[in-house]
């Protein structure tokens, strides 16, 4: 009867819609879930040594592998190839606030075998805090080719990987450093920046240093205006100390203010551990980054400059 087919026809109809609906629901939920899977990665992930991939590329001959540990350390057992390196050889000899000066750092890196065609693999045992401040060093003088080990020696240890005493001994070779100046900050650029709209200032130390309560200079307290945010937030906090996921690390940033479309200036004690904010930043895709290496051992030791507690 027409009355049946009409009715047949309006199911087909609107079965047909719910199934375009769906489709269109599916579709959206899929396209969600790869926005938040590419949320949820980093980066710049090649900035990352994983130790597999590390375990993998043990005699690949255009590595340098650095031990960023104590010397002691270092002499009891390393990875096969690593060269030893301590922190403070990458600070200028005559006058500690700063960097180190690049004729001498073109010097060092020559002495360890590193050209400008090297990748430069560090690691250490407190959370890639060492191998950060040599990336940023790298970085700063135009060597793109860095990466930190990702739980370090703990893990390399816990995985039972090879490990050797032998101590080697690299060739020579022609290291060229192009100074990029984006990639730190003066005290007296700083001054001129603490006032602009778009520049947040993080202090990577404890709260204790940043309320004055722990006081390392001839004055406690913090820059005026900056967020403290401990480096030691951005890895895990469990006995291998491997970078926190991406996802959680932007959500604490952001949280704090410190958003990828301004330009961030970071600081600490000595420069050290605001270099591992950085890198932990540029992991994330932060671009406009910079380390104020004379950090609190200037800032704290001038009594020009203002201070907040």
């Amino acid at each position: 009867m027409p009355w049946r087919s009409s009715l047949g026809a309006r199911e087909s109809l609107i079965r047909a819609v719910s199934r375009m609906v769906f489709a269109g629901i599916l579709a959206i939920s899929m396209l969600t879930a790869i926005a938040w899977a590419a949320a949820a990665e980093y980066a710049r992930p090649e900035l990352l040594a994983e130790t597999d991939w590390l375990a993998q590329h043990l005699n690949d001959s255009t590595i340098r592998i650095v031990d960023m540990r104590s010397e002691e350390a270092y002499r009891k057992g390393h990875i096969p190839g690593a060269v030893n390196l301590g922190w403070q050889a990458l600070k200028n000899a005559d006058n500690e606030l700063y960097v180190i000066p690049p004729e001498k750092f073109a010097s060092l890196m020559s002495q360890l075998g590193v050209s400008h065609s090297t990748t430069v693999v560090g690691y250490d045992d407190q959370g890639g805090l060492s191998p950060a401040w040599l990336w940023w060093v790298l970085d700063y003088y135009g060597h793109a080719n860095g990466k930190v080990v990702n739980g370090g020696w703990r893990k390399w240890v816990k995985e039972k990987r090879p490990m050797t005493t032998e101590v080697p001994t690299p060739a020579p070779a022609q290291f060229d450093v192009q100074r990029d100046a984006q990639k730190i900050c003066l005290v007296e650029e700083l001054v001129g920046e603490m006032q602009r709209a778009n520049v947040a200032i993080v202090d990577a130390r404890s709260p204790a240093e940043y309320s004055g309560f722990d006081v390392r200079a001839k004055r406690g307290g913090h820059i005026p205006g900056t967020v403290n945010i401990d480096w030691i937030r951005n890895v895990t906090s469990g006995e291998l100390h491997t970078f926190k996921p991406a996802a959680e690390l932007r959500k604490m940033y952001e949280a704090a203010g410190i958003t990828s479309d301004k330009e961030i200036i970071v600081y600490c004690q000595t420069g050290v551990r605001a270099a591992h904010t950085v890198f932990t930043l540029t992991l994330l895709g932060y671009n406009q980054r910079r380390n104020y290496d004379g950090s609190w051992q200037e800032w704290g030791n001038r009594p020009d400059l203002p201070i907040a507690r």
